[in-house]
């Protein structure tokens, strides 16, 4: 049994993107030549499906800038806020510059930060937009993600992976956009937030074996599936004599099928962190 090429062979087409810097090989959230969808101005990757984020993070919020007391008594600007530039509005990595209530977010391909009205949805679960994201969160690829500073480094935080530089339509890099990789479990349909009022979270695994949420599709075990038909949470699109279908994540040698149902690796080796996943028959 192989999996299809759209979307969960190891060797995915294309789908919403970002660079996976010193890291290399392409995402299966998130591939090396596509881009963060929609940016105004930017025109869409011809390989991006239907893993795009949603609308553009809202601007509408009024920036917040902190002061502290200088030896005067005065009001001084934070300098201990590190803003980015261009917009020089907020800090990014570390968030700063917006009120307590707002994240600093990168708003368009040119890396402009603005704060944005937070929201309440964790890291790896679905969104539409940052404003939907809990405190410090960015919403890309239709899941909310945490910001991070340098791609050639793994992020540290519970829950995350590699930290994955963003690239624009072209394949420039957006300034101060990087964000960690999510480390999900393929066979839980819950790892990426399941199906929510704001979409649907699906866990994929990428040709070096590294995870991460993005936007799924809402085929059922069972049903067939394609690119533009894409499996669930907790599934991945199979191929077996040239028929696709929606099968379950399983680990191999665990009881995750249930009674008189043993769980098939697949004939390229998926191993995450030592677990070998495979597909319920």
């Amino acid at each position: 049994m192989t999996r299809t090429p759209a979307r969960t062979t190891l060797s995915l087409l294309g789908t919403a993107a970002l660079v996976a810097g010193a890291l290399g090989g392409s995402l299966v959230a998130c591939s090396s030549d596509g881009s963060r969808a929609p940016f105004v101005g930017a025109e869409p990757d011809a390989s991006t499906g239907p893993d795009a984020a949603g609308p553009a993070p809202t601007t509408t919020a009024t920036p917040v800038t902190p002061s502290k007391t200088s030896d005067a008594g005065g009001a001084a600007p934070d300098d201990d806020c590190e803003r980015a530039s261009p917009s020089n509005v907020c800090g990014v990595v570390p968030q700063c510059g917006c009120a307590p209530t707002h994240t600093c977010d990168v708003v368009d391909s040119q890396g402009t930060a603005r704060c944005v009205t937070a929201g309440n949805a964790p890291m790896g679960h679905p969104c539409t937009a940052t404003a939907g994201c809990a405190l410090g969160l960015t919403c890309i690829f239709g899941t909310c993600h945490a910001f991070c500073d340098d791609p050639a480094s793994a992020c540290t935080a519970p829950g995350t992976g590699a930290c994955a530089q963003i690239n624009a339509s072209g394949g420039t890099p957006v300034p101060n956009l990087a964000i960690c990789r999510v480390a999900c479990a393929l066979h839980d349909p819950a790892s990426c937030g399941g199906v929510t009022n704001a979409g649907i979270g699906v866990c994929y695994v990428d040709d070096q074996s590294s995870t991460d949420c993005q936007e799924g599709g809402a085929r059922t075990e069972g049903q067939s599936c394609s690119q533009a038909d894409a499996c669930g949470p907790g599934l991945v699109c199979t191929t077996t004599s040239g028929n696709s279908t929606c099968k379950r994540w399983c680990r191999v040698g665990q009881n995750d099928c249930g009674a008189g149902r043993t769980c098939m690796g697949f004939s390229s080796e998926v191993n995450v962190g030592g677990v070998v996943y495979g597909a319920c028959p």
